[in-house]
């Protein structure tokens, strides 16, 4: 199941998915869907949510820390977002 990582700036969220870059990893930067954006636009970080903790720490060792942290679920022709961090 895939996750958003969100961060205070889209530098941020740049700056971490460039990390996992470096480790073959390619976790995309995306426009922040609305239903979860609290500043109007933004972006995330979007990666599977078996990388959870590493985003966390990624974000922390790169004085980014992460915000918020959303679920997404698929449902009907509709995506859901649960918070869970």
């Amino acid at each position: 199941m895939d996750c958003i990582a969100l961060f205070d700036s889209g530098n941020y969220a740049n700056r971490v998915s460039r990390l996992f870059e470096m480790r073959g990893l390619n976790f995309p930067v995306i426009s922040t869907p609305c239903r979860v954006s609290k500043s109007g636009c933004g972006y995330c970080l979007l990666f599977p949510e078996k990388y959870l903790s590493q985003v966390i720490e990624a974000g922390k060792a790169c004085n980014c820390p992460v915000r918020e942290i959303y679920r997404i679920i698929e449902e009907k022709e509709r995506k859901k977002y649960i918070k869970i961090f």
